[in-house]
């Protein structure tokens, strides 16, 4: 069986006072209801870098002014449909638009301190892969907030 790939993609804005913002998106009841960044699967025509180029739009409906950056962070975890690897990607976005949301993915959406993100996240893999994007992007690395 050949392993699944998949992408995560951290969405980054500046707020009205110019302060860092990351994008999360709650998944809807059938899919788990929690708090999560974009995610999907690599389709066999494409690579990594085509997979968050289209998620990215595809799960917010923004047009974006750069291309996503890959963190080249990768994990291995096994999925519901067996192994999977995914890759991280950062993109960003001006203005904290509000995103299309496709009910039978999600549910809710929060523009959010990359910071205080993390108390949000279920799973250590987007914790990591936040902390990586952030990195990448903002050049310094990401401190958690004291609860």
């Amino acid at each position: 069986m050949m392993q699944q790939r998949k992408v995560q993609c951290w969405i980054f804005s500046r707020g009205n006072q110019g302060q860092e913002q990351c994008l999360l998106l709650k998944t809807n009841k059938a899919r788990g209801e929690f708090w999560q960044p974009i995610t999907g699967t690599v389709e066999d025509h494409e690579g990594f870098f085509e997979a968050a180029c289209r998620e990215s739009v595809e799960e917010t409906g923004f047009t974006f002014d750069t291309k996503p950056l890959d963190t080249t962070y990768e994990f291995e975890f096994a999925s519901r449909s067996g192994h999977a690897k995914e890759r991280v990607f950062a993109l960003y976005i001006s203005d904290c638009p509000t995103p299309k949301i496709d009910p039978k993915e999600h549910q809710d959406f929060q523009w959010i301190v990359p910071a205080k993100s993390i108390a949000h996240l279920r799973y250590p893999s987007n914790t990591n892969g936040l902390k990586h994007a952030y990195q990448l992007f903002f050049g310094n690395p990401l401190l958690e907030e004291e609860p």
